[in-house]
Formats: C-alpha cells, structure tokens, sequence
C-alpha cells in the first residue's frame, strides 16, 4: 500500500525512474558470480587503459588505483560495492524485495574478500 502511495506522485515516479537508471548503470555487483566476475574485468581493462593513456600523455592520473602494475582488482571491488552499492541497493530491497539480487550481491562480496584475504589482486585465483 505504501509503495502505491509512493507511485501516485508524477515527480516521485520520476525520481524513481531516475534512481532505477543509477542503479542499473552500477548494478554489475548485483550480478551472478560468472558475470560480475566478467564485467568487473572488463571494467577494470578500461580503466586501466585510461591510466596507461593519461601516463602516456603526461596527463594528471585521475583514478591512481588503476594502474594496472599496483591494482588489487578484489581491493576494488570490495570498495566499490561498500562505498555504492550497499546502502543504495539494501534501500532498494526494502522497497521492492530483491532477495536474488540480494544474495548475487552478499556472493559477489564473500568472492572478492576472499581473494583479498589471500592477498590476490587478480580477478580469479589461480588454478590449483
């Protein structure tokens, strides 16, 4: 009832839909393991290749974490999701229940820690 309440208001519908766009842009956390795995990779590659450009260039580094001889991917992740994703997406779940996107997230986090934990800074452990 308090969610339709909510949806009554035009300039709430549009907030939401506003928050909807935010959420899906930085929602890669939220993923199943193989794909947060997977895009957290490739995001990590633009970044670094930022970096490299900006080096190159003589340019001010504007994301220093992303230099790919020093990044800890894990250690990235792991900040990333606490600093976005929690709070913004734990808000979500109370508003429209998202126990899958929930526990993808609570994955997600128990993967990178662990292989902060063990000092790795790659995206996946090495082969045993």
């Amino acid at each position: 009832e308090s969610v339709k309440t909510v949806l009554t208001s035009p300039e709430n519908r549009i907030l939401i839909k506003r928050m909807l766009i935010k959420c899906a842009d930085i929602s890669n956390p939220c993923r199943p393991m193989e794909q947060c795995i997977e895009w957290a990779g490739r995001i990590s590659e633009e970044y670094f290749a930022q970096t490299d450009e900006e080096k190159r260039q003589g340019l001010p580094v504007v994301m220093p974490v992303f230099d790919r001889n020093t990044c800890s991917i894990p250690k990235s992740q792991i900040s990333f999701i606490d600093y976005f994703i929690t709070d913004m997406f734990d808000a979500w779940d109370a508003f429209a229940d998202l126990p899958n996107l929930m526990q993808h997230l609570d994955n997600n986090f128990k993967y990178w820690k662990g292989l902060d934990e063990r000092k790795l800074r790659s995206l996946r452990p090495p082969p045993e």
